[in-house]
């Protein structure tokens, strides 16, 4: 991997911005953004092999107090000339678009809590398809309404989507029987906030039709990131039409072989609606779930969503399962243990033709707290993986 440039070296100098195209500026501030944006916690897991050595030369432009002021003074300066309309050598078409970029990452830089819209990109690695790339937006949290924590991009989501990009057969994306007139794969996820996890399995799928004629990965596939939040929901929509540009609105009535769509569901409500939503009305596959418990309740609504929601096995391909990544916080600890609480273990004795939703297997995952290579053992962020399935 190639060693990053300092802003010093890297960006157009100050007193000539206004010479440099639209395209070299864009470049410029997604440069920057690649290296001040606020990092999400808890995304990447501890691994046994070596560190590469241009981490460190990385996290030493990161966070070199000069660096840092000089790029302040380069978007203040960008920011300054946009403003003014200036006269540029090559006409910039969205003019504000840049500005709103260029104002959030002075704020981020500058130390700002309130940084405003945060744009990632997250790149996970795939033996099947190469590289995924997912491009996310965060949008600032409302303090008064705590359901708007899905506005942002949480490590959960990060770990949950590595894994499955990695090993997407343990996931239920693999096929037995792979043939044109199967089924499409039935998959939803739960609480999806800004999408990272549900969006990584459409990229992965969706790469695996391009590159990979043979591929062992699902062929057809009805994708739904659900959440309640309003907010979030649009934010959400925004981000499926930035990775998935050319998906219309009305997807699940589409033709394309893997389709993507975002609905509205609230949990405490689900198991008592008369009437579901066509688009929720079959049961799903594969359903995932990353961070999602924080409230007492919140097993327990989930627990009743998926007796409707998780298809019940019927040999034809993988066993239908509910994977559920949660943190343990230390504030959270009831929170977290009534996952165990609801779903139980999968030694219990059922009668007759009974189902139960229950927990089929659990895994601890460690992952650094920012995964710059600085972080103490005891700033480590633990996850647990739950694998939660039907018995009988």
């Amino acid at each position: 991997m190639a060693k990053i440039q300092p802003p010093t070296s890297r960006l157009p100098p100050i007193a000539r911005i206004a010479t440099f195209t639209a395209t070299q500026l864009f470049e410029s501030v997604q440069y920057l953004q690649s290296l001040y944006r606020p990092r999400v916690r808890g995304c990447r897991r501890r691994r046994r092999e070596e560190k590469n050595p241009d981490d460190d030369d990385d996290d030493d432009v990161r966070y070199d107090a000069f660096e840092r002021a000089y790029a302040i003074r380069w978007l203040t300066a960008l920011i300054a000339q946009l403003e003014a309309r200036a006269s540029f050598d090559c006409p910039i078409d969205d003019t504000d678009s840049l500005i709103q970029q260029v104002a959030s990452l002075l704020a981020t830089c500058a130390g700002v809590a309130a940084a405003g819209k945060v744009q990632h990109r997250f790149t996970f690695e795939s033996a099947l398809v190469g590289k995924i790339h997912v491009d996310l937006t965060d949008i600032p949290l409302d303090n008064h309404d705590y359901g708007s924590v899905g506005a942002q991009t949480w490590g959960g989501a990060c770990v949950l989507a590595e894994m499955i990009a990695e090993h997407p057969d343990r996931f239920g994306l693999g096929t037995r029987n792979p043939s044109a007139d199967m089924r499409p794969l039935r998959i939803l996820e739960l609480g999806a906030g800004t999408g990272l996890v549900g969006l990584t399995v459409a990229k992965l799928l969706h790469a695996s039709l391009l590159c990979n004629p043979n591929q062992t990965l699902h062929p057809r596939a009805s994708i739904v990131l659900t959440d309640v939040y309003p907010a979030v929901l649009d934010n959400l929509q925004s981000n499926l039409h930035a990775n998935f540009p050319t998906v219309p609105d009305d997807t699940h009535t589409h033709t394309h072989p893997i389709l993507v769509n975002s609905h509205p569901l609230d949990w405490s409500l689900f198991s008592t609606t008369e009437t579901i939503p066509d688009i929720l009305s079959t049961p799903f596959d594969v359903i995932f779930g990353a961070d999602i418990v924080y409230e007492a309740q919140h097993a327990v609504w989930i627990r009743d969503c998926l007796k409707s929601l998780l298809a019940y096995p019927d040999g034809s391909n993988e066993d239908p399962v509910f994977h559920l990544v949660i943190p343990l916080r230390p504030t959270h600890t009831f929170e977290s243990s009534t996952v165990e609480g609801v779903f139980g273990s999968n030694d219990r004795v059922l009668e007759g033709s009974q189902r139960e939703l229950t927990i089929l297997s659990k895994e601890f995952i460690v992952c650094e707290a920012y995964g710059d290579g600085r972080s103490r053992s005891d700033d480590d962020v633990e996850y647990v993986y739950y694998r939660i399935g039907w018995i009988r």
